[in-house]
């Protein structure tokens, strides 16, 4: 009997664990959304900047003709 007990405690133990690493884990993918996104935007920045750089140096290089 006493060992149905204590298996029932490892049991309610573990589903605790179980519901603390589902809301864990639902907070680490909000954050790796959110790092996403940024990242998203800083790469969208970068191509911006490399498009800028590239107009400025044909026209350079157009103006030096």
């Amino acid at each position: 009997m006493s060992d149905i007990i204590g298996l029932e405690r490892d049991v309610a133990a573990m589903k605790r664990d179980i519901a603390n690493l589902q809301g864990w884990q639902k907070t680490q993918n909000g954050t790796l959304q959110r790092i996403d996104a940024k990242i998203d935007k800083l790469v969208y920045w970068i191509m911006g900047e490399m498009a800028a750089v590239i107009i400025l140096a044909v026209s350079i290089f157009l103006r030096g003709r």
